[in-house]
């Protein structure tokens, strides 16, 4: 059921409204809550390999990264129950400063609802005693191979770039 709400969630032109500020986006910032981080880092590793510009906020830096977020930027806001407020706050901090905000989260309630240019809604069961990673991180990627779509060419030059820098430097075995 989590799985189906993904895909329902980017079915239609539902995903091009959640992606052209991503790809129209000077610099991207991911913001998250802890238990959808696994998403959230998913979401920065894929889109950093396809575009330059993209940042991930962290909680204890928020001061100063935030102080680089201005109009022509794009947030991407990810948090379900329990919403923490510092990604909340931060939130309305990108907004106000003209960032468009991109909000995953699970309901029409949420407080990043409010602060969004766009949302998208998705289910995040409990697995156990937590909730699960596994929708959130599928809906992620979901995002970064329509960014890589849409950039077309550039994000195929930008992952020759960075292979070949990884020739180069020798970086895997």
């Amino acid at each position: 059921e989590a799985i189906i709400s993904v895909f329902d969630a980017v079915e239609g032109d539902r995903i091009a409204e959640l992606v052209t500020p991503i790809v129209r986006a000077r610099n991207v910032w991911v913001l998250s809550g802890e238990t959808s981080q696994a998403g959230a880092h998913a979401l920065q590793s894929g889109l950093s390999m396809v575009r330059s510009g993209v940042q991930s906020l962290e909680e204890h830096s928020f001061g100063t990264e935030l102080s680089d977020a201005v109009l022509g930027d794009t947030a991407i806001v990810i948090d379900f129950p329990r919403y923490r407020k510092q990604v909340t706050l931060a939130a309305k901090v990108l907004a106000d400063a003209g960032v468009t905000v991109v909000a995953i989260t699970d309901s029409p309630l949420s407080p990043l609802v409010e602060l969004a240019d766009t949302w998208s809604q998705i289910k995040v069961p409990a697995v156990g005693p937590f909730d699960s990673s596994v929708p959130i991180v599928a809906m992620c990627e979901l995002i970064v191979a329509q960014v890589a779509r849409e950039l077309k060419d550039d994000a195929t030059d930008r992952i020759d770039r960075i292979e070949a820098l990884w020739d180069q430097t020798e970086t895997f075995v």
